[in-house]
């Protein structure tokens, strides 16, 4: 959010991004939300799946910018994924 109020007062293309990134999270905010009401596996890996492909990018997108941008979505989402599977195993 702290992005978006930094941008919106810059008024340029930064805008437009940070538009897209409120955008995102809020729609997976929405998203996780729904575990509280629909307690299912299915539900928990479909949100798994889509939560370690949004790092994965963010990951792929930081490489342009810097290593901490990079690390960060990459090591997050490995983490994720190994949670995963040890969820799949059980």
């Amino acid at each position: 959010m702290e992005a978006y109020i930094k941008a919106k007062q810059a008024k340029n293309s930064a805008l437009i991004n940070a538009k897209y990134a409120v955008s995102r999270s809020f729609s997976l905010f929405l998203i996780a939300i729904g575990l509280l009401l629909f307690k299912s596996d299915s539900y928990l890996i479909v949100l798994s799946l889509i939560m370690i492909f949004v790092q994965l990018f963010d990951g792929i997108i930081g490489i342009k910018l810097s290593v901490f941008k990079t690390i960060g979505p990459l090591v997050t989402a490995l983490g994720n994924t190994i949670l995963l599977i040890l969820f799949l195993l059980n």
